[in-house]
């Protein structure tokens, strides 16, 4: 009867450990597949934003207390129609449920009680938004051609009037995003193209539609070269935001050179240096024990790699920093939970040489201008006159 006994009960454990493997595996599949399809697919049209109720008093605007709305540094705010305008408001202090914020600057009309569209990226359509001209043109690839934005030179700087600055957006991003910084890149005296790339929202796709994490992508910043090139600049700086770093940053390589014209300078903001880090990183940052994320992070690139061929080593970037020969500006803040602060750490005491670095205390990802924009600007500035100097 003993025997029997401490029979069932081996069998009891075996079949409780294989049940538990068995739900395991499948938490470490089901993760592995919904890491993958974000990974490889992820595209949005709209500018991540809150709809919220808006309460005016003079020079002040209150706001519901949210996490959009509570976040630190500058935001923008939108009337939804039949107003029309756009404001940007300074940095909040808690009012009770409400946030309260200044008024810094306004175009149109933002009356008390309109529901409008706030967020840290500050606008969220053209650069006619900003009051400033532009034209819609495309760049050509194989794919097709992809959109962009060209601002041309002011002209108050003619010495400069022929470089241009090319600006990427980041994993499911929008050209919108970077508008905060237009501004500034308009000072410099240089035109400005504002470019996607292949299986972005509006951009023509791919074959499979996957992203290829920087690698493929970098082949439609080069074609923007060209077309810098045929319209007549004779010089470039590249400026790329979150993945769109890593894309910046895969053009430098050296299949693809030389250019259709010269690279000064590359500037950064929250790049993606590491994507095995980052993948793991996602799955901390959702909860998972250590363990498991490492688990599901590993499966993650497996199931990439089998379904769209992704090479990981080939957009290591930390990686490629010995062959990097450009002056560099990067940009990090500390609260980012998108990119490890890591990555940027560990490159910019990799190439000191090249590399200005500025870790933005309390800045979220890509959100490092919001913070200070007249330092992220002045920063900005300071760095594309110093790379256009050093070429004379």
């Amino acid at each position: 009867m003993t025997r029997l006994t401490d029979r069932l009960r081996t069998v009891r454990k075996r079949r409780a450990f294989a049940w538990a493997a068995l739900g395991y595996a499948a938490i470490v599949f089901a993760g592995a597949l919904f890491g993958a399809e974000i990974t490889l697919r992820s595209k949005t049209r709209w500018v991540k934003g809150v709809f919220v109720p808006v309460g005016r008093r003079g020079n002040e605007v209150y706001l519901p207390a949210g996490a959009e709305t509570l976040s630190r540094g500058v935001v923008g705010v939108v009337p939804i129609r039949p107003n029309r305008g756009h404001a940007v408001l300074g940095g909040g202090k808690l009012a009770g449920t409400l946030v309260r914020r200044a008024v810094l600057q306004e175009r149109g009309v933002l009356p008390n009680g309109a529901l409008a569209w706030v967020s840290t990226f500050v606008y969220n359509g053209t650069p006619a938004q900003l009051g400033i001209a532009f034209e819609h043109t495309a760049v050509s690839t194989p794919l097709g051609d992809m959109p962009a934005w060209h601002i041309p030179p002011t002209g108050e700087r003619p010495e400069r009037s022929d470089t241009l600055v090319v600006v990427v957006h980041g994993h499911g991003g929008q050209r919108a995003q970077a508008l905060r910084m237009l501004p500034a890149l308009q000072r410099t005296g240089t035109g400005s193209l504002f470019v996607t790339f292949r299986n972005a929202y509006g951009a023509p796709r791919s074959q499979n539609g996957y992203l290829t994490l920087g690698d493929q992508e970098a082949e439609d910043v080069l074609a923007a070269l060209d077309w810098a090139r045929d319209h007549g600049y004779k010089r470039v700086i590249l400026y790329g935001f979150s993945m769109g770093g890593n894309i910046v940053l895969s053009v430098l390589r050296d299949k693809h050179q030389p250019f259709p014209l010269p690279v000064l300078g590359v500037a950064l903001d929250c790049p993606v240096l590491d994507w095995r880090a980052t993948i793991l990183w996602q799955g901390q940052r959702f909860g998972l024990p250590k363990f498991l994320a490492r688990h599901v992070a590993t499966f993650t690139q497996w199931v990439v790699t089998r379904r769209s061929g992704q090479d990981f080593d080939t957009v290591d970037q930390l990686r490629a920093a010995p062959k990097f020969t450009l002056p560099m500006i990067l940009w990090h803040g500390t609260r980012d939970r998108t990119i490890p602060v890591s990555q940027a750490d560990a490159l910019a005491a990799a190439r000191p040489d090249l590399i200005e670095y500025h870790r933005v205390e309390g800045a979220k990802h890509i959100r490092c201008w919001n913070i200070d924009p007249e330092k992220y600007d002045g920063q900005l500035e300071a760095f594309i006159s110093r790379v256009l100097e050093r070429q004379l």
